[in-house]
């Protein structure tokens, strides 16, 4: 009996603590995209709207210790709006990288709490084309501390998958205008400063983890 309850128990830590031990490495990606639509149905016109955003993480973590692990990523954002009234349209690239720490904490079976923070950096390019207008560049960089926290699913020794439910942070971002209209150019720049918290389950992006 006593032989059985102890099996018993090291399969059931083993459940717990096999994809998170000190010396483990990561390799995840990260994924969210969303698409917009608004229509404006007048007597004289029918104008539609369209705006997709789309995110990618690329990156690598280590467990420096059991349970917590820290890690670099590198970053891609793409936008774009298409404003079929006035047969404007804008894109924005975004490139930039992060550094991170989460500590997860066990749930049931394979299933963890995590929380963390990180610190990211992301250069982005844009252009609005507007033939009845103006063409409009921008540059901008943007700097961002966060915490963070969600829950992630350890599927199998090699394999997780992981979402952030709750989040706040610190964010400032510098911007350059470049505005061209009628064979003139204006120039300006601003700057902006944010502290701000976003609610429970408000951001479902997920990461797929490969462990080895």
């Amino acid at each position: 009996m006593k032989k059985r309850f102890l099996t018993t128990t090291a399969v059931f830590f083993s459940l717990y603590g096999y994809s998170q031990t000190q010396g483990t490495s990561t390799i995840s990606l990260g994924i969210s995209s969303s698409t917009s639509e608004v229509k404006n149905n007048t007597l004289t016109s029918d104008q539609t709207s369209k705006i997709t955003n789309s995110a990618f993480r690329l990156g690598y973590g280590l467990f420096v210790k059991d349970n917590n692990k820290v890690g670099l990523e590198l970053l891609y954002n793409k936008s774009n709006s298409d404003y079929f009234g006035s047969y404007d349209s804008r894109e924005d690239k975004g490139f930039g990288g992060a550094v991170n720490y989460q500590r997860y904490f066990p749930l049931v079976k394979t299933f963890y709490a995590y929380t963390g923070a990180s610190a990211q950096f992301l250069y982005s390019k844009g252009k609005t084309n507007a033939p009845n207008a103006f063409d409009r560049n921008t540059k901008t960089n943007n700097y961002s501390l966060t915490a963070s926290g969600g829950l992630t699913w350890f599927i199998s020794k090699r394999w997780a998958l992981e979402t952030s439910l709750i989040s706040t942070g610190i964010y400032y971002s510098k911007t350059e205008f470049n505005e061209i209209a009628e064979n003139q150019s204006y120039s300006s720049k601003n700057s902006y400063f944010s502290l701000s918290s976003d609610g429970l389950i408000n951001n479902l992006a997920f990461k797929v983890y490969f462990m080895f």
